[in-house]
């Protein structure tokens, strides 16, 4: 059974954390999404880990739910944090097209014991796309836009890094797993995968722990 690495101890942090800071991000259209966000990340994977003897069935098909729920949710995100409207019909349509993607892509195109990468990698490229696009926003006005009071860009750059350094585990994995039976190299990229993990969790860790310390409403 083809399984993404474990990271349920680190999003579990970061929720506690995200928890913590409600009250200072409970204004944000975009920053109050993300206990919603991270809760599903967690629930799914404290379920995996500590109930997975009594699942009959292949824990790809719970990842195949979650992972496209927690896309669509992030493209929502960066809706929200976009201020032109050019851009934000650009999300919307990018979002249009995963759904397809995903269910066509689920149907027809996965079995019940592989992970779809198809429509992880179609909604990685998607969410990078939205990370620059808000990006671009920031920096059009660099010396009007204060990096530490908008903790929102270091979240956004380490999710891009996720996103960008992930991409070759998830359109591998598969391949690597079922077809070549190269574990070795599996066992490699998960291991990359885990530092990213690392790198993202911590980032929004410090992210909502610098707004509580702030006690700013964002």
């Amino acid at each position: 059974r083809f399984l993404p690495v474990r990271k349920f101890k680190y999003t579990a942090r970061r929720n506690r954390a995200s928890l913590v800071a409600w009250p200072y991000i409970q204004k944000s259209r975009h920053l109050r999404l993300f206990p919603l966000l991270l809760f599903i990340i967690v629930s799914v994977e404290i379920c995996l880990t500590f109930f997975k003897e009594q699942f009959d069935f292949y824990n790809s098909i719970i990842y195949n739910v979650q992972v496209p729920l927690q896309h669509l949710l992030y493209l929502y995100i960066l809706y929200l944090a976009l201020e032109r409207k050019m851009a934000r019909r650009i999300i919307l349509l990018s979002s249009g097209i995963f759904l397809v993607v995903t269910i066509v892509t689920t149907i027809f195109f996965t079995q019940g014991n592989r992970i779809n990468t198809i429509s992880y990698c179609t909604g990685s490229i998607f969410i990078i796309i939205g990370i620059l696009m808000k990006f671009h926003e920031m920096l059009q006005n660099p010396s009007e836009f204060n990096f530490l009071r908008n903790p929102f860009f270091y979240m956004l750059f380490a999710f891009l890094l996720f996103n960008v350094g992930t991409l070759p585990y998830f359109t591998m994995g598969n391949w690597l797993y079922y077809s070549l039976e190269r574990k070795d190299i599996l066992i490699v990229l998960i291991n990359v995968m885990s530092i990213f993990n690392c790198v993202l969790y911590g980032t929004y860790s410090m992210a909502f722990t610098w707004i509580i310390l702030r006690k700013e409403s964002f």
